[in-house]
């Protein structure tokens, strides 16, 4: 998307910030994600934040969060995917072409908590 199609889509409704799904052990559980994924994106909000809207993704490692974003957007429908991203420039530059190929429409260099 273009800048300002998605400076637009930030400031067009309530957006979305779904808690990242965890197994007991740390893992990320891709289908209950998803599940939860789908069921919010039956609701009106015009981005859903995904790896780190709710404060995990300090938790999360830089090959965790492409994995997280492209379980959002596949399980989205129309809702777009902003993404957190950091851990310093280098990374964070990767990162951020990562989650563009995931399906990200945009990230942000400091999760929105």
């Amino acid at each position: 998307m273009a800048p300002e199609d998605i400076k637009a889509a930030l400031g067009a409704g309530l957006l979305s910030f779904p808690v990242t799904h965890f197994d007991e052990n740390g893992r990320f559980q891709s289908k209950s994600y998803q599940q939860h994924i789908e069921w919010l994106s039956g609701f009106p909000a015009p981005v859903l934040f995904a790896a780190g809207g709710t404060g995990e993704f300090f938790s999360l490692s830089p090959d965790e969060i492409p994995t997280i974003v492209k379980s959002a957007k596949e399980a989205a429908g129309k809702t777009a995917i902003v993404s957190g991203c950091g851990f310093g420039t280098h990374v964070g530059t990767e990162l951020a072409r990562n989650v563009e190929k995931a399906g990200a429409m945009a990230s942000c260099s400091c999760p929105i908590t």
